[in-house]
């Protein structure tokens, strides 16, 4: 398949600076950590790929992957905080929260294993052994098949990263890689993630892209320039930029009559 039918969904990756401090309380450390995350991901929620600045204004939450609820190490740990947009904070990733509860006795050893205080804090921004340990703990509930940013998650048997992309002709996510990728359980995973977040669902499903590939069709193969509202749009323009004019217009009319039915 030509590789523009086929977008991989980026891994998240916040830079910190050594000089900033960054935390979930502190109202200069929360703004700092809102804009650090919000440059990694361009913008955009990292569950659902929509828009979370509109206007100059930033409509989003910092949003603990393993849910601060467990210990009280985690409402300062900074690599375990993401942002998202506040339905996917608020509504989808809390479904089932309290059946998510991580064991006392894996509590106990993160928190015995980390190297975290809460009374004197540490500016860590790197995910540490004790960290990761507790995320395959939590990935393992029932409930919890939740790809959890910015840390992601790797498959308990593959290793690799689970990641998503988009299939442009289907107009849906689906599990990145081919079907040897991932083993049938690490499918399974990535497609309770996708199915939490509603991210093929008619209700909540983007139409950004097929509103995108209809404006280039009806301007002749020239990319529109102006603000995606979601972030498939703007990877999918980058693959199809340094193509002719001719060729863009082709790419977007097979796609166009394809799609049509399923939007």
């Amino acid at each position: 398949m030509e590789d523009y039918l086929l977008i991989e969904m980026p891994v998240f990756s916040p830079r910190y600076k050594k000089w900033k401090k960054y935390g979930y309380k502190n109202p200069i450390e929360k703004k700092n950590l809102k804009d650090a995350l919000e440059e990694s991901t361009g913008g955009y929620c990292m569950y659902c790929y929509s828009r979370i600045r509109v206007d100059g204004k930033l409509f989003a939450n910092l949003e603990h992957a393993i849910e601060k609820s467990n210990s009280e190490k985690l409402i300062e740990c900074i690599p375990d905080i993401g942002l998202s947009c506040s339905v996917c904070n608020q509504t989808f990733k809390r479904i089932g929260e309290q059946k998510r509860k991580i064991q006392k006795i894996d509590i106990d050893q993160y928190e015995k294993a980390s190297k975290c205080s809460v009374i004197l804090r540490k500016q860590c921004t790197v995910s540490c052994k004790a960290l990761r340990e507790l995320q395959k703990r939590y990935s393992d509930l029932s409930g919890a098949e939740i790809i959890l940013q910015p840390m992601g998650v790797k498959g308990s048997d593959s290793d690799k990263e689970l990641l998503l992309q988009y299939n442009v002709m289907k107009m849906e996510f689906e599990p990145a890689g081919n079907t040897d990728t991932y083993s049938d359980r690490e499918m399974q995973f990535i497609e309770a993630h996708i199915k939490r977040f509603c991210l093929n669902d008619p209700q909540y499903r983007s139409r950004q892209l097929f509103d995108l590939v209809r404006n280039i069709i009806d301007n002749n193969g020239k990319i529109p320039v102006y603000e995606y509202n979601n972030l498939v749009a703007q990877l999918f323009c980058e693959k199809i930029s340094g193509k002719s004019q001719n060729e863009i217009l082709k790419i977007c009319k097979s796609i166009f009559i394809l799609s049509f039915p399923k939007m």
